[in-house]
């Protein structure tokens, strides 16, 4: 694993990505393989960590499964895509907003490398199931980069995630030539 050496960026940052025209099309096989591994799970209900603009909540919403997360912009930007949606403003260290009767599932995608990653998987209750990415390329916002599947993700998080399936998917932003490297992976939460 590579330590960037950035420092995580504050809520604002994120803001003003949001309220601009952020494109997210360059993900959807990331939302489509998370969406796929959610159906083969029995009665989930999906926490989402970092929502976005909505789009892959919009997806599981409309599979009909229960659903909530927290963050502001985002949330304003999600909610217009699907009003139905439970979307809450709160902060992913906040262990208090994790409540176990809402979730038993959770996915965080593309949202680990910009936070203390342990210290937002220590938060989750022990038995659920994780659905996340992590990158392996540069970016101003992320603290870390997963070069190795083995020792940067199953060896990393073993002591919190029981690590059961890793997928590597390569995206591009639209308009651009440049190829990058995401890693999806499925886990249960550990006792710590």
């Amino acid at each position: 694993m590579i330590i960037t050496g950035n420092k995580e960026k504050n809520a604002d940052y994120y803001s003003e990505i949001y309220e601009k025209e952020y494109n997210t099309s360059m993900y959807y096989p990331l939302y489509q393989h998370c969406v796929s591994t959610i159906g083969t799970l029995s009665s989930p209900r999906i926490l989402e960590l970092g929502c976005g603009i909505g789009d892959l909540g919009q997806m599981i919403i409309e599979r009909g499964y229960p659903y909530h997360d927290f963050s502001e912009e985002a949330v304003q930007q999600s909610l217009k895509k699907c009003p139905s949606g439970n979307f809450k403003v709160g902060n992913v260290y906040d262990k208090h907003l994790y409540q176990a009767e809402d979730y038993n599932t959770v996915v965080a995608l593309e949202v680990l490398e910009h936070v203390e990653d342990i210290d937002v998987i220590k938060n989750i209750i022990p038995g659920a199931i994780v659905i996340a990415s992590v990158p392996d390329y540069t970016d101003a916002a992320h603290l870390r980069l997963y070069k190795d599947r083995q020792k940067d993700i199953i060896e990393y998080y073993k002591p919190y995630l029981h690590v059961t399936a890793i997928n590597t998917a390569i995206i591009s932003a639209p308009n651009s030539e440049k190829k990058d490297t995401i890693h999806i992976f499925v886990g249960i939460r550990l006792l710590d």
